[in-house]
């Protein structure tokens, strides 16, 4: 797939962080997950297990949400590497994240982020719109901008 006048290889694991509480004490990066939005994000990680050997990198927003779905999630990958935890995910836009996959072509990356972003980098790498609920994971072929695999929390 071509971005930005670059060729993206590799697969992409997008992780919309899980169910989180409602925020209204410490603001809305502070909010964390409920204890039904952690169950989600380690069965989430018990099916990426399934459908990706490892991951080669991680950036995922610092809000306290995300942070503990990426926790959730990385007891179940072989050898997950440590997360780049980083505010600026927190604000990102799609271009940002395209921008960011540019720098490890052929690698498994994986984005724990938030929506509209999560649906907007979904949507511009496959052509598809999709909505993108809470702990749901989508990993998406970057060389044909196919989405491989999608797996979402039962209600």
């Amino acid at each position: 797939m071509v971005v930005m006048n670059h060729v993206l290889t590799g697969s992409l694991v997008l992780v919309r962080h899980a169910k989180a509480e409602s925020g209204e004490e410490g603001g809305d990066h502070a909010r964390k997950l409920t204890s039904r939005g952690r169950a989600a994000a380690a069965e989430a990680g018990r099916w990426l297990a399934t459908v990706v050997p490892a991951a080669d990198r991680v950036w995922c927003s610092s809000a306290a949400r995300a942070v503990q779905t990426w926790e959730a999630i990385a007891p179940s990958l072989p050898a997950a590497v440590a997360p780049v935890v980083d505010r600026a995910l927190y604000l990102a836009g799609s271009h940002d994240v395209l921008q960011w996959l540019e720098g490890s072509p052929g690698a498994t990356s994986v984005v724990v982020g938030h929506n509209p972003t999560v649906e907007q980098v979904l949507g511009s790498l496959t052509g598809e719109l999709r909505g993108v609920r809470p702990g749901a994971v989508a990993v998406v072929d970057l060389a044909s901008g196919r989405l491989l695999d999608f797996w979402e929390p039962q209600r």
